[in-house]
């Protein structure tokens, strides 16, 4: 399975990685994890996707992409799209907004950026 998470997060091409870079960091950082239901359902042939806004609430008690744990709550707004080959999973693409994620937290991520010209 290859899992195509956002930039700071990055991508991992089996399972075991898969746990090992996203799910395990995921999980530390963030606690009292809230599963706030999926706003649309889509799928076609081998592909489907599930979209919440927000789809998850959840409290940053660990550390996560660099930035120490705030104690704050926060939403992730979420776009979760598969691919499937036969009946195994192929294919995962994530899309989070961070920047909104991080803007919860009191962290402007643009206003971080080093500006050019």
């Amino acid at each position: 399975m290859l899992w195509w998470g956002p930039a700071g997060i990055g991508a991992t091409y089996t399972i075991p990685r898969y746990v090992e870079q996203h799910v395990l960091p995921f999980r530390t950082a963030f606690s009292n994890r809230r599963f706030n239901g999926h706003v649309a359902k889509i799928a076609e042939g081998s592909y489907g996707g599930f979209f919440g806004w927000p789809n998850l609430t959840l409290d940053h008690t660990g550390g996560f992409m660099g930035m120490p744990g705030t104690g704050q709550s926060g939403d992730m707004r979420v776009i979760d799209m598969y691919r499937r080959r036969g009946d195994k999973l192929a294919e995962n693409w994530i899309f989070i907004d961070l920047l909104h994620l991080w803007a919860q937290q009191g962290v402007d991520l643009l206003d971080r950026t080093v500006r050019i010209g």
